[in-house]
């Protein structure tokens, strides 16, 4: 049940990170992009989120639990915070095309860039 949490809090928060990520032909945008490879911690990136994108940060604080799931999973190692948002888009196929036909993806893609490009500033 934990790990399940634990796979949605970070599918929440890389697939919002991957959205915003431009695709490219070699990489999959929804495993492959910097927020999700991110090293900044996840103060860093709360802060980089209050900062770049206010809405999405006030979204994250009105639900706490939610937000301390996301805190511990961007708390555990890159590769398995990877495998584990991979588990989620294996276990669910159709997040993968709903996040990419999403008409919003594109500012997404800017603010998770930005996000990732700026977090280790904070």
């Amino acid at each position: 049940m934990k790990l399940t949490r634990t796979a949605i809090a970070v599918a929440g928060f890389a697939a919002a990170g991957a959205l915003l990520l431009p695709a490219t032909a070699s990489a999959d945008p929804l495993t492959d992009n910097a927020l999700l490879d991110s090293t900044c911690s996840f103060a860093q990136v709360d802060a980089a989120l209050h900062d770049r994108a206010p809405e999405a940060a006030q979204r994250l604080d009105a639900n706490p639990g939610i937000k301390s799931q996301v805190q511990q999973a961007w708390d555990r190692p890159i590769p398995e915070r990877k495998a584990i948002f991979q588990q989620f888009l294996n276990n669910n196929p159709d997040a993968r095309d709903r996040a990419q036909s999403d008409p919003r993806s594109g500012e997404f893609f800017a603010k998770a860039q930005e996000i990732a490009d700026t977090c280790h500033s904070y």
